[in-house]
């Protein structure tokens, strides 16, 4: 008998450290990453997850679309029934680099909601940015990220790039020029 005193002492002190350490991860998941985004990359192609190639110098023309791929993290999720959701709203401006004056903006330039069985973790998100008559010249794309299901402020990010002049078409000859 004189064993099951320090034997039960272990059990209630196992059990209070469990406690303890349970009390502290939960107010440790309390505190949440706030929203945040990988940094923006302008792209020739995005075909998924981390899983894109790169666009030179971010340099296109007006004619081209432009392709943007980045990561959110620090999102909120809720559970839907029995999934999960996150849910993202991104608006859009564009400007010269270094003005502030918007030369195009689109609010709602994408609007994605993600559902699965467990809380949304590898997420991306892609924009295809027409150029449409804008001239050659150096801008920025302000991307502005709202989380939707935790509310809090949007934050932003600039993309930098650049529109050069369409390339001239090699002249072609026609069936009447003299052939040397």
């Amino acid at each position: 008998m004189t064993h099951a005193r320090p034997v039960a002492w272990a059990v209630h002190a196992l059990f209070l450290w469990v406690s303890i350490a349970a009390a502290g991860a939960a107010a440790e998941s309390d505190e949440r990453e706030p929203l945040s985004m990988s940094p923006a990359i302008a792209c020739k192609a995005i075909e998924g997850y981390e899983d894109f190639e790169t666009l030179p110098d971010a340099a296109l023309t007006s004619d081209e679309k432009l392709l943007v791929y980045y990561r959110p993290s620090g999102f909120q999720t809720e559970p839907v029934g029995k999934k999960f959701r996150a849910h993202f709203v991104q608006d859009a401006r564009i400007r010269r680099r270094g003005e502030k004056t918007v030369l195009k903006s689109k609010n709602k330039l994408l609007d994605y909601e993600v559902k699965g069985d467990f809380p949304p973790a590898l997420v991306y998100l892609r924009n295809t940015i027409s150029l449409k008559g804008m001239k050659p010249g150096q801008y920025e794309l302000d991307i502005i990220l709202h989380d939707m299901i935790g509310k809090g402020d949007p934050i932003t990010q600039v993309l930098p790039f650049q529109i050069v002049a369409t390339p001239a078409a090699p002249p072609t000859s026609s069936p009447d020029d003299p052939k040397d």
